[in-house]
């Protein structure tokens, strides 16, 4: 089936495209939906001044586009999350968790215009793409630190320190503790 794209679809075409796809992906998504119309004599005839009219309407939203990218050029958004001592986080971040904090920032980005390459599971820096429009596109900087981070020397000491009012240990532990212990009474 041939059609004519009225918008710009990911992975087929741009606005104003004449496209060959599949019936009913078509008749069921891209017709329904006025994403597109079937490629008759009639609109091939004006296909010619469609694309001119998509070609300024395009230049238009993609001069105001590049505005808010220059806003978001070298962006830094820092993100504080839950984390293991090692530096494994509690979930991950997602593009909903991006969106949300861009909005807190004052930036209106979509959810479907963050590009996370890999998941975020980990802290650390990361680069995040951000594609407005299929012309523009930014990369903005993602720090995850953890939420009350102390030191692993810290950590480990804590746990080896015995509990006050805690029952004494018992087992395997009571005879490690026995065996490192000095002789009492000497």
């Amino acid at each position: 089936m041939q059609v004519i794209l009225l918008e710009n679809v990911e992975g087929l075409g741009r606005k104003g495209d004449e496209v060959k796809v599949r019936d009913g992906f078509g008749r069921n998504h891209l017709l329904p939906q006025r994403k597109a119309v079937l490629a008759t004599a009639d609109v091939l005839s004006r296909l010619a001044t469609m694309k001119k009219k998509f070609a300024e309407e395009e230049a238009k939203i993609v001069s105001e586009l590049k505005g808010v990218a220059s806003k978001l050029e070298g962006f830094k958004i820092e993100l504080v999350m839950r984390a293991t001592a090692e530096g494994h986080l509690f979930g991950s971040v997602s593009a909903q968790v991006l969106a949300a904090a861009f909005k807190e920032r004052g930036h209106d980005v979509k959810e479907r215009d963050i590009r996370i390459k890999e998941p975020i599971k980990t802290v650390g820096t990361y680069e995040v793409a951000i594609h407005l429009h299929a012309d523009v596109k930014v990369p903005v900087t993602v720090v995850v630190d953890a939420d009350g981070q102390t030191p692993a020397a810290e950590t480990e000491a804590a746990a080896d320190a015995p509990v006050e009012g805690a029952a004494p240990p018992t087992g395997k532990a009571a005879e490690a503790t026995a065996e490192a212990a000095p002789p009492a009474g000497g």
